[in-house]
């Protein structure tokens, strides 16, 4: 595993019970999850029939999402994924991390 993935994990390993703010800019898209972070499983994409599925960080516990109107929605699944090829942690502090993958760019924190 890469050291990067292994150091977000040890972050949000940190995190457990708390309620965290999840923000992700993908392409022109804005989303912002607040989520209870209860645990945090990793899925190596070798491991995995299905070729569509990368390696990610699986964070399960509860969230909301805002939606379009600004009100809260419960995700539709007791989990969140952060896909993580190409990793890069800009910045970890104790209350949050700013990280970047191909797919997008993420800034987690404390709420």
């Amino acid at each position: 595993m890469e050291q990067n993935v292994q150091k977000l994990i040890d972050w949000l390993e940190a995190q457990k019970q708390a309620t965290l703010v999840i923000t992700k800019q993908e392409l022109d898209d804005l989303d912002t999850v607040h989520f209870t972070l209860e645990s945090v499983d990793y899925r190596n994409a070798e491991d995995v029939i299905d070729e569509y599925l990368d390696s990610a960080l699986i964070l399960r516990g509860s969230g909301n999402t805002l939606n379009a109107d600004g009100e809260l929605v419960p995700l539709p699944q007791p989990s969140y994924e952060i896909a993580v090829s190409g990793l890069k942690l800009n910045a970890v502090a104790e209350d949050k991390a700013e990280l970047k993958t191909d797919r997008a760019v993420y800034s987690i924190a404390l709420s």
